[in-house]
């Protein structure tokens, strides 16, 4: 085993042993045909391009043909979520994927803001819980994301930890009241430091090892059983799915937020080249984007055949 794997996998464990001390594994279950949301800031983002929450309860799950969806968009805070002209609010689009669960995250960057107060935060929080709550859907909420100081000149970003501790504990406390589940992200810079390994890209956010950990957290505190964790430099026999999961992730995003917005539904829908050639009547752009949609179901299909042909069997056991 390599160097780098080891402290890889003796930095999960340590991670994982936080969690057990930390509290007792709470229930958790999908059910069948679920379509779970991803909702919250650039942290929320990478997950449906690093994959490995969606991967670990993919796992948990193996035969309840889950689909995954993520409405995150960078600079999402619980006070606004900004979108081009006519995109539609995070509720209409809760509702038009048929979301029944939510995985929300918010905190960090309203932590570090110097207008912001923790009561402002939690008040704005509610508000965005009886989004996400409505119609019933299960919600799970995720802890901010602790800072490292990978630079020097980051070392000052720290203190805004102290914060985030108050934010997280401001959350857990409207997760209790309000009865949803919550999960913590309850490493220490410290301790991380003796495994010569970086969680974080640029201090703030997630990088791959980080994105693997933190899914691996979350799973545990769920009451689940982590399955593969993602070793960096190390043949998986998940790989193939992390792959499925990516490309199928990619398609969605691609389109559900194409960058020409303008000219799908924004203030460019009169221009020429949003129309057909031949006849000016026919908008070519919204028939052409719907096309995704069975290119995403196709590659659902096969996620589907691989669990059944890799899990179901018991080949990962």
């Amino acid at each position: 085993m390599s160097p780098c794997i080891a402290r890889w996998l003796s930095a999960v464990a340590w991670c994982l042993s936080l969690h057990t001390a930390a509290a007792a594994p709470l229930p958790f279950a999908l059910k069948p045909h679920d379509v779970i949301a991803f909702v919250g800031g650039e942290d929320v983002v990478e997950m449906q391009r690093n994959c490995f929450l969606e991967m670990q309860l993919t796992l948990s799950f193996p035969t309840n043909q889950l689909r995954f969806r993520s409405l995150a968009w960078e600079g999402d805070t619980v006070f606004e979520q900004r979108r081009d002209l006519n995109f539609p609010p995070l509720a209409k689009q809760l509702e038009r994927v048929g979301a029944t669960v939510v995985f929300a995250q918010f905190g960090q960057s309203e932590a570090m803001r110097a207008d912001s107060s923790v009561e402002k935060f939690i008040a704005a929080y509610e508000k965005l819980l009886v989004t996400l709550t409505n119609g019933g859907r299960k919600v799970v909420l995720l802890s901010p994301t602790p800072i490292e100081p990978l630079e020097p000149h980051l070392a000052a970003l720290t203190a805004a930890n102290r914060s985030m501790t108050i934010y997280g504990q401001a959350i857990r406390e409207m997760a209790q009241r309000r009865g949803v589940v919550h999960v913590e992200f309850l490493w220490t810079i410290e301790r991380q430091k003796d495994f010569d390994l970086t969680f974080t890209r640029d201090g703030l956010h997630f990088n791959e090892a980080g994105h693997a950990v933190a899914a691996t957290m979350v799973i545990t505190q769920l009451g689940l059983k982590p399955k593969e964790a993602g070793i960096p430099s190390a043949p998986l026999p998940t790989e193939p799915l992390l792959a499925l999961l990516a490309a199928k992730n990619q398609l969605w995003f691609d389109y559900w937020r194409p960058q020409n917005w303008a000219f799908l539904a924004g203030d460019r829908t009169e221009q020429p080249s949003s129309r057909d050639h031949k006849n000016p009547k026919v908008r070519w752009f919204p028939q052409e984007l719907e096309e995704f949609l069975p290119l995403i179901a196709a590659k659902e299909r096969e996620i589907g055949q691989w669990l059944a042909k890799n899990v179901n069997r018991g080949n990962l056991e």
